[in-house]
């Protein structure tokens, strides 16, 4: 009897659900577990790591993933030995940010220099897992991936239950449960079908003159594009850091965790539709591909409204069942933005996401990223602590629906 065939899209969702729910997990075990300031320190945590990751993929991995298919599986491997050795490199860059608000206050005892190495071996670990996963998305090797991030998640929840059980649930510890099950991802490598085949005469060879010069294309505008994305999406937790008591801080990331199987969808979403965008477009299909594209973005939307409201009914009606961070007054105004911010994240992730499915469409993102960036920190600085919290985090929204519209006018352009 023949198997049903699963569909690719029900391997990227499980597969990022899988490490979407480890993240949450952790986060909703220190707030239940563990003092409100070493939850504050994961989420800062989990940001220099969504900054570190970027990068890596904006300076290599990406522009690898829209070489590969002129690309023999020898070269990819090749490749890919270098992108293991780049993410040292890459973590190195988060030092300043693991040394700085990492040791409270900054300093280098042995205690901080104890903290600054085991947070830094867990990032380098983290970055690794992440070129095992493209790895396997590069092969449309959706199983092994699934693979992968099953038995990442069970050995971290292991690690993360023996701290609970134990009540030595710390900031370092969720780090070292978060981070050391990615060692797995060294022991086994996905291959290539063998019925693969690139024409001889379009190959690409790894790390040529030409290979190099198609990599700085893309590099010149994703690498600061990245950091642009990253400043107005996250980097103001490092500023409510600073200016407002870790409480507050606590909250408001609360609030967000209820959005963490937005995240999980949009990232499982994405994670299929790169490199179907790329085929599709390739082949001439954009205007198919941008219905489809729309589409899907719709339902989204719709999925966020409907978490909204669990959220809403939660806190009005349940309180109980949620941890002390979520009861603060105000929390629900903080679920609610969160919610109209995701909705139209979703559609801009596409949008996105169709950009980028060309070598152009980086300079495009760049510039209009650029511009939502200064155009949030500028209503960010100028509300913060002269109204609520909240409408001073609204400045997301707006500099999303920016986003939404810069970026539609030029796919359509």
């Amino acid at each position: 009897m023949k198997m049903p065939r699963i569909p690719r899209v029900a391997y990227s969702v499980t597969s990022q659900g899988l490490v979407s729910a480890c993240n949450f997990l952790l986060c909703l075990a220190l707030l239940y577990f563990a003092e409100p300031r070493y939850y504050v320190a994961f989420l800062l945590f989990l940001s220099v790591v969504q900054l570190l990751t970027g990068l890596q993929n904006a300076l290599f991995i990406s522009p690898v993933g829209v070489l590969v298919p002129r690309m023999q599986a020898a070269e990819v491997a090749r490749t890919e030995k270098a992108a293991y050795r780049l993410a040292g490199l890459v973590a190195l860059a988060g030092l300043p940010f693991i040394a700085y608000f990492f040791t409270e206050p900054p300093r280098l005892d042995g205690a901080a220099i104890a903290l600054i190495t085991a947070v830094f071996l867990s990032t380098i670990l983290l970055l690794q897992r992440e070129i095992a996963r493209n790895a396997c998305l590069v092969r449309a090797d959706l199983p092994m991936l699934v693979k992968y991030d099953a038995l990442y998640f069970l050995l971290a929840m292991a690690l993360a239950g023996v701290a609970v059980a134990l009540h030595a649930l710390t900031f370092v510890v969720a780090v070292l449960a978060f981070a050391l099950p990615a060692c797995l991802t060294r022991f086994s490598r996905p291959q290539w079908a063998p019925s693969r085949a690139v024409v001889a005469d379009a190959a690409l060879p790894a790390f040529a003159p030409q290979f190099w010069d198609e990599v700085r294309q893309v590099v010149r505008w994703s690498v600061p594009g990245v950091v642009v994305t990253w400043l107005y999406s996250s980097g103001f937790w490092f500023i409510l850091e600073h200016t407002q008591d870790t409480g507050t801080v606590a909250s408001m990331g609360a609030a967000r965790l209820l959005f963490a199987p937005v995240g999980l969808l949009i990232q499982g979403w994405l994670m299929q539709l790169r490199p179907l965008s790329v085929a599709m477009a390739s082949a001439g299909r954009a205007g198919e591909l941008r219905r489809t594209v729309l589409r899907h973005s719709c339902l989204g939307a719709l999925c966020v409204g409907l978490i909204t409201a669990a959220g809403w009914v939660l806190l009005t009606w349940f309180p109980e069942w949620l941890p002390r961070s979520m009861r603060s007054a105000g929390v629900i105004d903080y679920v609610i933005v969160w919610g109209i911010y995701f909705a139209v994240f979703w559609f801009r992730s596409g949008i996105s996401t169709l950009l980028l499915a060309r070598v152009a469409g980086f300079k495009t993102v760049f510039f209009a990223n650029l511009l939502v960036c200064i155009a949030f920190y500028a209503m960010f600085f100028v509300s913060l602590n002269r109204v609520p919290l909240p409408l001073s985090l609204s400045g997301l929204i707006v500099a999303e629906l920016l986003m939404l519209y810069l970026l539609s006018k030029y796919l359509h352009d």
